[in-house]
């Protein structure tokens, strides 16, 4: 597969985005994008990466680096597993929604109430 050049530009506006793909080598193709068609191919080649991970072994997250955001609004609800429905909306994807099963839930509240078992602005790395 040829080398691959991509650039992403916001408009002054903050309306639109401009997006270049090419080959390293040619020129690119500017598409312009509001942000319900920026929102739509995100989903799309988010849906793309799946496919491509599908059967892929799962890497824990323990000691990674992940891009963290603060204060994203969010709701919990009964899922139709036997489990909880977590949901954020995230600034770069948009909401994002995770179908948890109990006994996952239940090792997630464990480690929340050790968390809030410690004294205020305690900083150490979250679990």
């Amino acid at each position: 597969m040829a080398e691959a050049r991509v650039g992403v530009k916001v408009s002054d506006d903050r309306q639109t985005v401009t997006i270049e793909v090419g080959s390293a080598a040619g020129p690119s193709h500017p598409v312009g994008l509001d942000l319900k068609q920026l929102t739509k191919l995100i989903q799309l080649l988010g849906q793309a990466r799946s496919r491509m991970v599908e059967g892929s072994q799962k890497v824990p997250l323990d000691g990674k680096t992940v891009e963290t955001v603060t204060e994203p609004p969010w709701y919990v609800q009964v899922a139709s597993i036997d489990g909880s429905l977590l949901a954020f909306d995230h600034p770069s994807y948009g909401p994002v929604a995770f179908a948890i099963p109990r006994n996952d839930i239940v090792r997630i509240v464990r480690i929340l109430n050790e968390h809030l078992a410690l004294p205020d602005g305690h900083t150490d790395k979250p679990s």
